[in-house]
């Protein structure tokens, strides 16, 4: 896992989608979207490649940095989901839940989804 201070960790993915676009129905299947299917293949597999085999335990602080795609309206509470998930699911933190801070900005610059993760 790139270190980039103590107990802290740095992960570059491409843009989430919004949790309105996450989950689809169908009856009474709900199922992953093909736009979020997409997105979780290809973030699993750049965090597996960012990542090493130590995780993280106990308490974290989650930082994500945004930059926007376009100048739409877009509620920036609704990336956290995905990122969030992907990381449990890549094996970098051993539960989502474990999450005690979570905090998220828009920026002019940089790669489209940057996360630092603090160990607490």
């Amino acid at each position: 896992m790139p270190e980039t201070g103590k107990d802290e960790y740095k992960f570059i993915l491409p843009m989430p989608p919004s949790v309105n676009s996450l989950w689809r129905t169908s009856g009474n299947k709900v199922y992953k979207s093909k736009k979020y299917k997409d997105w979780w293949a290809h973030a699993i597999w750049a965090l597996a490649s960012q990542g090493s085999a130590k995780k993280i335990t106990g308490r974290y602080k989650l930082s994500l940095y945004f930059k926007r795609p376009d100048n739409r309206r877009r509620d920036l509470d609704n990336l956290f989901k995905a990122v969030s998930d992907a990381l449990q699911a890549a094996g970098i933190v051993t539960d989502d839940c474990n999450c005690s801070w979570l905090e998220a900005q828009w920026v002019e610059e940089g790669p489209e989804c940057l996360i630092k993760i603090q160990c607490l």
